[in-house]
């Protein structure tokens, strides 16, 4: 797979970015920018990083037609492509500056805006996907100290799912925390970058579309990430060895109306929403996720330059669990606090209680199922 360069990439998103604001512009025009009536029509754009053919962007694409059928075509919308309106890191400053109306990216990319949602990036604690994206939605819901940050942010929550188990993927077979030592790598999320870097790994800070340049230019030899990143990303021609150290989910994808699109709803558009979301938390996007993420598994089992995908042993996972002690919560508590959550220590309480209430919801882990799938290949 060839890959465009850095300048033809930003090339293509600048023209693509011209065509969606100009869309954008147009649809102002036409819809008035949504009355308040019953039979007003809301026209609302879209800014994404998740790019296509990924679990991500099918969990994106089933709340967008959901809200557009729900609502009976009342609310539709502008939907750009990957980066192509704001690259990823500034999906957040373009809903809160008006240039998009809802927006879906990593939240790790700007923690700054995101502390409550940051909790899932502390390793070990997460092995349910549907039991975090749940308890995510309980707490953003009702939680004092999220709804608090969602509004300093000017941010209307969707949801928050995981982006899928963490792997490692290397030049050279790993079985145990102590192949990580050296190696240069890339990983999103402050805890895990900081539990790596303590592993004795050298981290760099690059988004998931900059990856394939970097390992191809020798900048990183090392991947810490979820499975889109060997299959739709490309990784899986560079990287030959995978493997899933017991980590867990450690990263999400999230999504958020900007308060004031979502506030320009009359209450029965509201209402919708907020009935759609809720079905779009309490299962449909996992489940979305888990179907995509079922041919990123026959893409790696078919791919000859994939020599292994594999899990290590549990007693490997406890040696590096052990290291890593109460380390990772502390360090989520110090950068949380960093950025402005007042008892953090309460929030990852709440959080913990959340979790356990949703963590016996059925639950099958495509990542897991692939591994076992890799085995008998």
């Amino acid at each position: 797979m060839s890959k465009p360069t850095s300048t033809a990439r930003r090339l293509q998103k600048a023209a693509l970015a011209i065509g969606a604001v100009s869309a954008l512009l147009l649809s102002g025009c036409a819809e008035g920018g949504g009355g308040g009536g019953n039979g007003s029509e809301f026209h609302f754009t879209l800014a994404t990083s998740a790019a296509e053919g990924t679990p991500n962007a099918a969990v994106q694409d089933w709340y967008l037609d959901r809200i557009e059928e729900a609502s009976e075509g009342r609310i539709t919308f502008e939907r750009t492509t990957n980066e192509a309106l704001c690259v990823a890191e500034e999906i957040v400053e373009c809903i809160r500056d008006g240039r998009a109306d809802i927006g879906v990216t990593i939240p790790d990319y700007t923690p700054q805006y995101f502390p409550t949602v940051s909790v899932v990036g502390i390793p070990f604690l997460n092995q349910n996907s549907q039991a975090v994206t749940a308890a995510l939605y309980d707490l953003h819901t009702t939680n004092e100290a999220a709804l608090a940050s969602l509004d300093s942010a000017g941010l209307h929550y969707v949801s928050a799912w995981p982006v899928g188990r963490f792997l490692i993927g290397t030049p050279d077979e790993t079985t145990s925390v102590a192949d990580l030592a050296g190696l240069q790598a890339r990983a999103s999320g402050p805890v895990i970058q900081e539990v790596l870097a303590a592993a004795g790994m050298n981290i760099n800070a690059i988004t998931a579309s900059e990856t394939y340049e970097a390992v191809e230019r020798g900048v990183i030899t090392t991947v810490g990430a979820p499975l889109d990143f060997p299959v739709n990303y490309g990784l899986m021609e560079l990287i030959p060895h995978w493997a899933d150290p017991g980590v867990g989910q450690y990263s999400t994808f999230g999504m958020w109306f900007s308060q004031s699109a979502y506030e320009s709803l009359p209450d029965d558009l509201k209402q919708v929403v907020d009935d759609v979301t809720a079905e779009f938390n309490g299962g449909a996007a996992i489940d979305v996720f888990n179907e995509t993420a079922v041919s990123q598994c026959d893409d790696m089992l078919g791919a000859s330059t994939v020599e292994s995908l594999t899990a290590w042993d549990e007693s490997a996972t406890e040696e590096w669990r052990e290291q890593v002690g109460d380390s990772a919560e502390a360090e989520w508590q110090e950068i949380a606090e960093s950025y402005g959550l007042e008892d953090a220590a309460g929030f990852l309480d709440a959080y913990k209680d959340a979790y356990a209430e949703h963590e016996g919801a059925e639950y099958s882990d495509t990542t897991s199922n692939c591994v076992e799938q890799f085995a008998d290949r």
